[in-house]
């Protein structure tokens, strides 16, 4: 099988492709990113917006994986028309192709909880992903991602909490939290999404999106019957930011200071998250296998073997 993957050298879509590779699959990467992990795969340097670049890669593809875009919460803030730009029309670039070629697509997406960029730019493609379903018979899947972790995830760029926290923690400085801390995650190990994005595209045709007669009976609604088809992925678990850290703590084995610092903007305090997993265990036979203290383990080693080069803001 040929596996497409846009995105394909950042944290999540390099262990999907890896996780393709390893069972035999041809994968190619389409980044415009320069990669930092090393591939036995064909790298594609494209942009979500060159509309052509894409249609091209999509074409030699049976699987698509749209996984690229701009990330972030409060850093979109400040660049709304960009973010939207690149994670709306690039979107809509890979789906026309997917179209018009009659590939299969997964579309990663996330909880969208928050009014930043990210977020509703996240929700957007979810309801064009509905549109291309409902009128052009187009073959998607959707699946959001819950707190992922793990090897691999930036530090010196959008700063998510794991690898922040890790390497405050490693070189001496306070652990930062926002807000209370009373917010819930799900966290959900790199190698556990791995395994539930190949386990939908194993099961593809009963994990996507069918078409709705009654999406009219929906409008005002929030598109339940769509909604309902949207997949999860996660521990099936929460845990709250403030557990999260003393979690943390006890697989670094180390003491280490916490301040509490305002809400970003894009953030609200309070979010309790926990992904319903039930539809991907039953329609793909789906279950976290990474307990928190060991997928915790194996992340502390990463950022602690590379941690000169993240503090010099290398990695």
């Amino acid at each position: 099988m040929k596996v497409l993957i846009t995105g394909g050298a950042g944290f999540i879509g390099s262990h999907l492709a890896d996780g393709f590779i390893e069972r035999g699959d041809q994968v190619a990467i389409f980044d415009r990113a320069r990669q930092l992990h090393e591939f036995r795969s064909i790298y594609i340097a494209g942009d979500l917006m060159d509309r052509e670049a894409v249609a091209s890669a999509v074409r030699k593809s049976d699987v698509v994986i749209h996984a690229g875009g701009i990330l972030g919460t409060h850093e979109t803030v400040s660049n709304a028309e960009e973010t939207a730009r690149v994670n709306i029309v690039g979107s809509l670039n890979v789906i026309d192709a997917v179209t018009r070629y009659g590939n299969r697509l997964v579309s990663i997406s996330k909880p969208n909880v928050w009014l930043n960029p990210y977020s509703i730019t996240k929700d957007s493609v979810e309801k064009f992903c509905f549109m291309y379903v409902n009128e052009c018979g187009t073959n998607i899947a959707i699946v959001k991602l819950y707190n992922v972790y793990g090897t691999r995830q930036k530090y010196s760029q959008v700063r998510k909490a794991m690898p922040t926290w890790i390497v405050a923690a490693l070189s001496g400085r306070p652990v930062e939290i926002f807000g209370t801390g009373t917010a819930t995650v799900d966290l959900v190990h790199t190698e556990d999404v791995k395994n539930g994005v190949i386990a939908i595209v194993d099961n593809f045709e009963s994990c996507r999106v069918q078409r709705c007669d009654g999406i009219a009976a929906d409008i005002y609604s929030g598109f339940p019957i769509f909604n309902k088809q949207v997949l999860e992925l996660g521990s099936g678990q929460d845990i709250s930011v403030n557990e999260s850290v003393e979690a943390l703590r006890e697989a670094l084995g180390i003491s280490f200071e916490v301040r509490r610092l305002p809400m970003r903007r894009g953030e609200v305090d309070g979010t309790k998250l926990c992904a319903d997993i039930s539809r991907a265990t039953s329609l793909t036979g789906f279950r976290p296998k990474v307990f928190l203290q060991e997928g915790l383990t194996e992340t502390i080693a990463y950022y602690k073997e590379r941690l000169p080069q993240m503090v010099a803001g290398m990695l």
